[in-house]
């Protein structure tokens, strides 16, 4: 199992839902490595639509989880490189939404690959390494 960046979706199934292959994903690579690395614009997102719905058990959850892992954060590094895949796309007709860019900003500039059950979103970004624990 390779170093991942774990996406919003991967997250909430884990915390939240009811996937018992992401549950036990999730659990090896916690003993692989001890921790794993949550981007900026995931705990945004999951911290909105968790107020949003005013969930404030879930929200309490999440923010403990947080605390036990690695959060990293929007650099000028990644910002350069989520640049250059929002015009590389841009110029292929493809448009996804910012977190999606920033987060594969994120995962090139650590050299880790994004966890994620969307891969639809990210499959076009050049280099970027996807993996679904769903």
């Amino acid at each position: 199992m390779n170093q991942a960046l774990i996406d919003t979706n991967i997250i909430s199934y884990y915390l939240f839902g009811d996937y018992p292959n992401v549950v036990q994903s999730f659990d090896a690579y916690i003993q692989q490595y001890a921790f794993v690395s949550i981007g900026r614009p995931t705990i945004y997102e999951i911290l909105s639509g968790l107020k949003a719905k005013n969930a404030s058990q879930k929200l309490k959850q999440f923010e403990a989880f947080i605390m036990q892992h690695k959060v990293l954060e929007i650099t000028e590094k990644s910002t350069q490189i989520s640049s250059d895949i929002y015009a590389i796309l841009r110029n292929k007709g493809i448009i996804i939404g910012e977190n999606d860019i920033y987060l594969a900003g994120i995962a090139l500039e650590n050299n880790l690959e994004l966890c994620t059950n969307n891969s639809k979103h990210f499959r076009d970004i050049p280099n970027l390494r996807l993996v679904n624990w769903v």
